[in-house]
Order: structure tokens, then sequence, then C-alpha cells
């Protein structure tokens, strides 16, 4: 199990916690992936959508089985926002070869998604602490899936705003990018604030 404290969880590793119902329908999803990319690779969009929505609901679902059930554990915390990063950007490499998904959106993306999965992974083997999603990060992955969905729906009538002709992909990836950049920074600054309160606690 986990103890929560100021946006931290301890990481605490119990074998008899890996299979858990939250968990098993985390895992879910990624059995869900190559469904996705199989319909997108056929052109069957509406097909991919619903898919990436039912993920979408196993990602709400696992959490609060995990709640209700008290089954909220270490591995949990961990596996649901790995699985969240494959299953994002797998389909973003797909949109990017296939969908003209902005290079510079998509690099910029998998650099933060992988410095944020780094990090997450130094603390965790050298510290035992799991930082917790802000609300940046939270409204971040909620943008960047809206963008997601709107590449994948492919339609040119949502492309545009009426009258005003902003481009509504590029107005959602801007600021879900904006926000994730927000987000990782804020990640580190909470970080080494929590490091450097455990260093002067070892020290006393």
């Amino acid at each position: 199990m986990y103890t929560k404290k100021n946006g931290f969880a301890k990481a605490n590793f119990d074998p008899k916690t890996v299979i858990t119902i939250p968990n098993v329908v985390t895992l879910i999803r990624l059995l869900i992936l190559p469904f996705v990319l199989v319909a997108l690779s056929k052109g069957q969009n509406v097909q991919a959508f619903i898919l990436i929505l039912i993920a979408g609901f196993t990602d709400v679902l696992d959490g609060f089985l995990a709640k209700i059930l008290h089954q909220a554990t270490t591995i949990g915390k961990i596996l649901d926002p790995l699985v969240d990063k494959i299953f994002i950007v797998s389909i973003l490499i797909f949109l990017y070869i296939y969908r003209s998904f902005p290079s510079w959106a998509f690099y910029l993306i998998i650099a933060l998604e992988l410095l944020i999965l780094i990090g997450g992974y130094w603390l965790i083997m050298k510290h035992h602490k799991i930082p917790s999603s802000n609300i940046p990060g939270k409204i971040a992955v909620i943008f960047i899936s809206l963008a997601t969905y709107l590449y994948v729906i492919d339609l040119n009538s949502i492309n545009n705003f009426f009258i005003i002709g902003i481009n509504v992909k590029i107005l959602t990836i801007l600021i879900g990018v904006t926000l994730l950049c927000i987000a990782t920074v804020r990640y580190g600054i909470i970080s080494k604030r929590e490091i450097s309160k455990n260093n002067r606690k070892k020290k006393d």
C-alpha cells in the first residue's frame, strides 16, 4: 500500500498487491491499444475514437475502484501513469507519421514525458518517493488527449473556429504543451524541495 503526504506517496512495494482489480483495469488499456492502432491504420476513425474513449473510461474507473475497494497500492500508483504514457505516446507516434501531427509538439511532448518518467524513476529508486500528478499536469493531459481525439477523428469541419479562423487542433496542442511544460517545472521544484527536506531530516 502507499501513504500520501504533501503530494508524494511513500514507495512501499508489496508483491501481494500486484494483482488487484484496479491494476487489472489499468492493464486493459494496454490490451485496447493494438486495436486502436489497427483501426487507425485502416482509416476506421470512428472505431478508433470509440476505443480511445473506452480506454479513457478505464483510466477513471481504476482510480475509482482503488478508492472504494481500498486497493490503492504503490505498484498501481506507478503502473497507471506509465500505461497512460505508453498509450498516448503510441498513438502520437502514429499521428505524427500518418496524420501530420506537428513535429515540434510531438518531440516536445515526448521529451517532457521522458523527463518526467526518468525523474520519477530516480525518485523511486533513490528516495523511495512517488510524486503525485499536479493540477497543471492533469489539465495538460486533458488538452493533449483532446488534440489527439481531433487528429483521430480528422474532420475538416472542426479544424477552424467559425468566422475567426483559429485552428482548433493547433490551439489545443499549444495549450496542452504549455501546461505540460509548467507541470514539468513544478514537478521538478516540488521534487527538489521534498528531497532537501528529507536530507535535512537525515542530518538531524
